[in-house]
């Protein structure tokens, strides 16, 4: 029997990752610079369908930074599934928002809409489905109890980069779509993540939050703050 170990991920990093760090390093600017522009332009064009990406520092803050921007705060209550990272129901509760616990499907460990429209209440601000595995969950279910009742829908796409359903990208279903680039994860960036989101006033307001409200230098629009 072999004991050579099997790893569940590894990053692929070869000369031509190695020529790119290179050049950032050699370039002086190691934050918000051209090469993160460029990567958000392509994200959006090759993986979403052109939906405008915002490039932030973790999945973590992709999720919490679109809930802040979609007007997520106290009172609010977020449908998100039992089974995910820790991430998922943390980003809700950061915002000041209750996570409300909902049952997954077996048969592939996403969120069951079934479960989801029995906790919709008076206080429900939107679903946060997870895309597990990069296996999308079950989003016409989902888009169904979202427009009857009135709810946004926020992606937690963090293992799904190119994943489709029915012909339709992970990330482009929902208010806002989230990524993770964890060295785990099938994208990565070292760290990082991404917020994806069709609706230009939630993108720039994403823009705003990951660097303290800047529009430019010395020029705060808003105060950047965890909580809605």
């Amino acid at each position: 029997m072999s004991s050579e170990f099997i790893p569940a991920a590894r990053p692929v990093v070869g000369s031509a990752e190695r020529d790119a760090v290179d050049a950032v390093l050699r370039s002086g600017m190691l934050a918000q610079g051209t090469e993160v522009a460029a990567f958000e332009q392509e994200f959006g064009r090759d993986l979403l369908d052109g939906r405008t990406a915002v490039a932030v520092n973790s999945g973590t803050s992709a999720l919490h930074l679109g809930l802040l921007a979609a007007g997520v705060g106290p009172g609010d209550e977020v449908i998100v599934p039992s089974f995910t990272f820790a991430a998922t129901a943390n980003a809700v509760a950061l915002t000041g928002a209750t996570p409300v616990f909902a049952d997954i499907r077996r048969a592939d460990y996403t969120i069951d809409p079934g479960h989801v429209e029995s906790l919709v209440g008076e206080r429900t601000r939107g679903i946060m489905p997870v895309h597990l595995y990069g296996h999308p969950a079950d989003m016409n279910g989902l888009e169904r109890i979202a427009t009857e009742h009135g709810l946004d829908i926020y992606e937690d796409a963090a293992q799904a980069h190119g994943a489709s359903l029915h012909g339709r990208l992970a990330g482009t279903f929902g208010r806002f779509g989230a990524f993770s680039l964890y060295p785990t994860k099938n994208m990565t960036s070292g760290e990082g993540g991404m917020v994806t989101t069709g609706d230009a006033e939630l993108a720039r307001t994403v823009q705003l939050l990951r660097n303290q409200g800047m529009a430019k230098q010395y020029a705060n629009e808003i105060a950047a703050s965890t909580r809605g």
